[in-house]
């Protein structure tokens, strides 16, 4: 008989409690491991799609003193200036607009910049970006890239966030990606030892026909299954990764919920053997 992948094992014991409870001793040690990585791979999916789609960052949120440079009068300043294949048409131009916050313009001199914590500097190929939470960038002018959108502080801001995302969009996506993947293989680690652990319990009560740790380990992989696929799906729907996580751990309770009301961690059929001998 041909051997089937411990993967595909793995689906079939995730289809209803009973599947969840009859398959409680399918996976080895390291497949557990294999199947926990691959579940939490699935979650990082819609994570992944929403980043990797993404257009803008709010770049205000980390830079809230550079940010707060961007006034209306800042860009009312530099509504003549013109931007040519990544380049200021006008490469003399200069302006300074100063605040008790730090400084904006165009081509600043050292002096202008000498203890300013934040700042933006319109240079003739990039700008100059720094905060007073310790951040620094200088982004460099898309060729694409026009002024004529800036209108107000607000779109100022904007403009300056689209062109810095362009630029460090790599670095978001993995930053991100990283950051969260590390939050969701926390919480679904601790989800799975406490699961695990209370199930464990269980077989100190007559009833239940757990028998160790690894087989509550197993259980609790197999009710895993059809939340995280659910949780995987809203994401891509929907990205919020508090809603996410909530689908995952709530929809795992309740599948556990259900195995043990349809088979009481004790089969019937287990049962009436036991009575017939």
């Amino acid at each position: 008989m041909k051997k089937v992948p411990f993967i595909i094992q793995y689906a079939k014991s995730t289809l209803g409690p009973s599947a969840i409870f009859d398959g409680r001793k399918v996976l080895k040690f390291w497949q557990m491991v294999i199947v926990f990585i691959f579940l939490n791979a699935l979650l990082l999916l819609p994570v992944s799609a929403h980043f990797a789609n993404q257009s803008s960052f709010d770049l205000p949120e980390i830079m809230p003193g550079m940010a707060a440079l961007g006034t209306d009068q800042f860009a009312n300043d530099i509504k003549n200036l013109s931007l040519e294949n990544g380049e200021l048409t006008d490469k003399n131009t200069h302006l300074v607009e100063k605040s008790d916050t730090g400084v904006a313009g165009v081509n600043l001199t050292d002096a202008e910049l000498r203890g300013a914590e934040n700042v933006i500097n319109l240079k003739a190929n990039e700008m100059q970006l720094k905060d007073a939470s310790g951040y620094t960038f200088e982004v460099s002018y898309p060729k694409d890239a026009t002024l004529t959108e800036i209108t107000s502080g607000e779109s100022l801001v904007n403009w300056i966030s689209a062109q810095w995302y362009l630029e460090n969009q790599a670095f978001v996506f993995l930053s991100m990606v990283m950051m969260i993947g590390s939050i969701v293989f926390v919480s679904s680690l601790m989800l799975a030892i406490f699961t695990t652990l209370f199930i464990w319990m269980t077989k100190r009560s007559s009833f239940s026909k757990i028998a160790s740790f690894k087989e509550s380990l197993n259980l609790t992989l197999n009710a895993l299954g059809i939340p995280v696929i659910a949780a995987c799906l809203i994401g891509f729907i929907y990205f919020d990764i508090t809603i996410i996580m909530a689908v995952q751990s709530l929809g795992m309770v309740l599948m556990i919920a259900w195995t043990f009301l349809k088979t009481r961690f004790y089969k019937t059929s287990e049962k009436n053997m036991a009575a017939s001998r």
